[in-house]
């Protein structure tokens, strides 16, 4: 790594903020001196999504389709959902999912840290990944103590089908990120009307509008500090608006219409490309 970021004509990577970010001591794992002595030719662009293949409008592993203009048929899917997993079937109780690798850098210490305070609230979660043994062992014991509030399903051929349906039935999807450089699976949870709980880091950062109540305006919740309380904080946030079906309705429909294609990150790739090939080497 080293030695192409010495002699690359370009260097990016995927998000502006963890651009800057791994300028710093504490992301740039000891790479940030070289990073900023070449901070000129450094550029971040945002992951995007396949919106064919993520289409809650045409995607085959729902139980029932929906689009923009008919956000209601959502809650058919949360309902299967709940039915399907063993969960208590209650279209007022927020459904949590949480989709990813299950390691400490995608805020598992954190989320293990509240887990049973938060299940003491009315609300269900549903994590599907695989990683971390230890973590896992928690979950499950989790599971246990409250059977119809919280599953495990491990990431693997049989369960991955699953994915696109528990952000289609699922209200809030959870990435509290130590680091994320990008992150796409917030990305697939808009595109499905899933409203993202998340870390103000990384490509997470630059994705994710924090709501913001008084001005009606924002696609998820976001939190700064990588403690407990900030996390609690931003769930408590996410289901006192949950509270307000036409508050979330609108929240729903503003996620959704969020643009996370490729075709706005493609066209960058594409003017960095052609950067690249007038440097030829050259200094800028």
């Amino acid at each position: 790594a080293k030695r192409a970021i010495l002699s690359a004509d370009i260097i990016n990577t995927v998000s502006e903020q963890y651009c800057e970010e791994i300028l710093t001591k504490k992301f740039g794992e000891d790479l940030h001196r070289i990073l900023k002595n070449r901070e000129d030719r450094l550029f971040g662009i945002i992951n995007g999504i396949d919106y064919n293949e993520y289409n809650p409008a045409t995607d085959p592993g729902l139980y029932k389709k929906y689009s923009l203009d008919k956000i209601s048929d959502r809650i058919l899917n949360k309902e299967y959902i709940q039915k399907k997993f063993c969960l208590s079937v209650n279209p007022k109780t927020p459904l949590i999912c949480v989709t990813s690798r299950v390691t400490f850098q995608k805020g598992f210490e954190l989320m293990l840290k509240i887990l049973n305070p938060l299940l003491e609230q009315d609300v269900e979660i549903i994590i599907m990944g695989s990683g971390d043994k230890n973590y896992i062992k928690e979950i499950n014991k989790a599971s246990k103590k409250y059977p119809k509030k919280i599953i495990f399903m491990p990431f693997n051929e049989k369960n991955q089908k699953y994915e696109t349906l528990l952000y289609a039935g699922s209200d809030m999807f959870l990435l509290p990120s130590y680091k994320e450089p990008c992150g796409i699976n917030q990305l697939k949870a808009m595109r499905y009307g899933c409203i993202p709980i998340v870390r103000k880091i990384g490509g997470l950062h630059d994705t994710v509008m924090n709501y913001d109540a008084t001005k009606n305006k924002g696609t998820g919740f976001s939190f700064n500090d990588f403690s407990e309380p900030s996390l609690f904080e931003a769930i408590a946030r996410a289901i006192e608006v949950y509270k307000n079906k036409n508050r979330w309705d609108a929240l729903i429909l503003k996620a959704m219409q969020k643009s996370s294609s490729w075709e706005i990150p493609a066209q960058k790739y594409v003017a960095l490309y052609r950067k690249a090939l007038k440097t030829n080497g050259k200094n800028f």
